[in-house]
C-alpha cells in the first residue's frame, strides 16, 4: 500500500566539496528547526568523523555517523540499513543526509529512490530535495590553472573539479556560499557560469550557509529524470541544430536569460556555451594530445566523440577544469557516428577551439591506411583519465 506524500518522511541530501559549508548548513537546520523534527545521517571520508562530532554538540538525538567510506559507492547498503534503523528507533519527520566531499550525487539519489541490489528504504521515505553547496571563492579559483584547491580526501579516485561539477549539475537547490569572499563582478560571473552548468536548480547566494529551512526541506522539487535531463550540457545538445545561431565553423552558440538590454546575464560576463559537431572521426592520437592541452577558459566540456580507431564505439568525453576523462560508453548501433561536444566557459576562443579539433580529424588517407583497420583500437590511447 503506497504511503500518502503528506504522511511520508522527506529526505534532503546535502552535497558539496570539503569546506563548502555543508556542515554549517546542517547545523543551522538543527539549531533552527521550527516545528520540525530532524534526523541526520553524516557521511565523511576519514578515520574520525569531525562533522558528526560538531553536529552532536547541537543535539544528541537522531545522528547517524557513516565513516570510513563513501555512501555513493561501497556504503550504499549501509546507508539504507542505518536510515531504516533510525526510523525504527526514533520519531522524526525530516531526514537530512550530508554526503562526503567526494560523493557523486547520482548514485546517492538512486540509492534513496530505488534502493540497491540488497536493500530498499521503507515506503515511508521519499527523496524530496537534493542540495549542492558551492564555495563561491573555491569555484572562482578551481578552474584557474595557476590555483589549486585542497584534496577532499586522501587519494580521491576522481579529481575534485570533476566531482564538484557533478554536484552542481545534479541538484534541485544550489547554495552559492561564501559570497562575501568574492568581488561582486566576479560573483556575477561565477553565478553566470554555474547557470550554464545548471539551468534548472533554484539558486541562493549565501554567507555561512544562511538560508530559510523551507528552501531545502520538504520542497518537493526532486525529479530524477528531470535532474538528469536538464543539465546544462544536455540541454545544449538537445538544442543543437534546432535553436541558436550557426556560423561557418560548424559550431553553435547559445545564450539564455536575456536582460532588458537584450543581452543574457551570461554573455554580459563573457560566459557562453557552444556545440562542436562533426561527421568525420578523430585521429585517436591527435585527439588525445589535444585533450592534454587544456584551455583554461573552458570550465566544462562534455559529450560524445567518434574516433577512427574505434569506428563502432561511442567515446564519452568529460572535462572539468584541468581534469579530462575519455573512454568507451557504448556502440553507435543504428545511429550515425558523429562528434557532439559541448563547451562551457568564460571568454572562450570558439574559433580557435574548433580549429584545433578540426586538426585532429582523420584524413581520408589516414582512414584508408588503416586508422579504422582491424586491431587499431588496441593501439589507441583510450580510455584515459587525468
Amino acid at each position: 500500500m503506497a504511503i500518502d506524500q503528506a504522511d511520508s518522511v522527506p529526505i534532503t541530501v546535502v552535497s558539496g566539496p570539503l569546506g563548502a559549508g555543508k556542515t554549517t548548513l546542517v547545523n543551522r537546520l538543527l539549531s533552527n528547526p521550527g516545528d520540525r523534527r530532524i534526523a541526520v545521517v553524516v557521511n565523511d571520508m576519514g578515520e574520525v568523523n569531525v562533522d558528526a562530532e560538531l553536529l552532536a554538540e547541537e543535539t544528541g538525538e537522531g545522528i547517524v555517523d557513516l565513516s570510513n567510506g563513501c555512501i555513493c559507492c561501497r556504503l550504499q547498503d549501509d546507508l539504507v540499513t542505518e536510515v531504516t534503523r533510525l526510523a525504527e528507533e526514533r520519531s522524526f519527520d525530516y531526514l537530512v543526509v550530508e554526503a562526503s566531499g567526494i560523493s557523486e550525487p547520482i548514485p546517492i539519489a538512486r540509492t534513496l529512490s530505488v534502493g540497491t541490489d540488497e536493500a530498499t528504504l521503507p515506503e515511508k521515505f521519499r527523496l524530496d530535495t537534493t542540495v549542492s553547496v558551492v564555495d563561491a571563492y573555491g569555484f572562482w579559483k578551481a578552474f584557474d590553472a595557476d590555483e589549486s584547491l585542497p584534496d577532499a580526501a586522501p587519494d580521491p579516485e576522481r579529481p575534485l573539479t570533476e566531482v564538484l561539477v557533478d554536484q552542481i549539475e545534479f541538484c534541485d537547490v544550489l547554495l552559492l556560499n561564501k559570497c562575501d569572499m568574492v568581488p561582486d563582478d566576479e560573483l556575477d560571473a561565477v553565478e553566470a557560469a554555474i547557470r550554464e552548468l545548471q539551468p534548472r536548480a533554484t539558486l541562493y547566494r549565501t554567507t555561512y550557509s544562511e538560508v530559510d529551512p523551507s528552501a531545502v526541506l520538504g520542497t518537493g522539487l526532486f525529479d530524477f529524470e528531470s535532474a538528469r535531463r536538464e543539465q546544462g550540457w544536455k540541454r545544449a545538445l538537445a538544442e543543437d541544430g534546432h535553436a541558436g545561431g550557426h556560423d561557418e565553423s560548424g559550431h553553435e552558440s547559445h545564450g539564455h536569460g536575456h536582460d532588458r538590454d537584450g543581452q543574457s546575464a551570461a554573455a554580459a560576463h563573457g560566459v557562453e556555451s557552444f556545440v562542436y559537431r562533426r561527421e568525420r572521426p578523430f585521429h585517436a592520437e591527435r585527439f588525445d594530445a589535444w585533450l592534454d592541452d587544456w584551455d583554461g577558459s573552458v570550465v566544462r566540456a562534455k559529450g560524445f566523440a567518434w574516433v577512427a580507431s574505434r569506428p563502432e564505439t561511442v567515446l564519452g568525453v568529460s572535462q572539468a577544469g584541468p581534469s579530462v576523462q575519455a573512454g568507451p560508453i557504448g556502440e553507435w548501433g543504428e545511429d550515425d557516428p558523429a562528434t557532439r561536444l559541448v563547451f562551457i566557459g568564460r571568454e572562450m576562443d570558439e574559433a580557435g577551439i574548433a580549429a584545433g579539433l578540426d586538426d585532429c580529424l582523420a584524413t581520408d588517407a589516414e582512414r584508408a591506411a588503416g586508422a579504422e583497420g582491424e586491431g587499431a583500437a588496441a593501439d589507441d590511447p583510450f580510455p584515459r583519465e587525468g
